[in-house]
């Protein structure tokens, strides 16, 4: 989300820099089809793509839940989901 808005108000997005690709540009102005590395999990024998510490989710990195008792969503801005309160731009 760049400058505050989405991508259907006006937010640019980098495409990718390969001649006649249209997909979203990942790491180092290329998508993961023409070579954009995104790093594994180090478990071994995972294939996840790391979200924390080096490892995927199943692997032990955290997640945070909405702080709201009874409430199992991902909190997304100030420790609450979007239903208990997290303003997203």
């Amino acid at each position: 989300v760049n400058g505050g808005v989405c991508i259907r108000h006006g937010a640019k997005v980098k495409r990718c820099s390969s001649e006649g690709c249209t997909n979203n540009a990942k790491k180092g102005g290329v998508c993961l089809r023409h070579g954009a590395k995104l790093k594994r999990c180090s478990s071994e024998g995972c294939t996840n793509y790391v979200v924390q510490g080096g490892v995927c989710v199943k692997h032990g990195a955290k997640i945070k839940r909405c702080s709201n008792e009874g409430c199992t969503n991902y909190a997304v801005k100030g420790g609450v989901c979007k239903r208990h309160g997290a303003k997203v731009k």
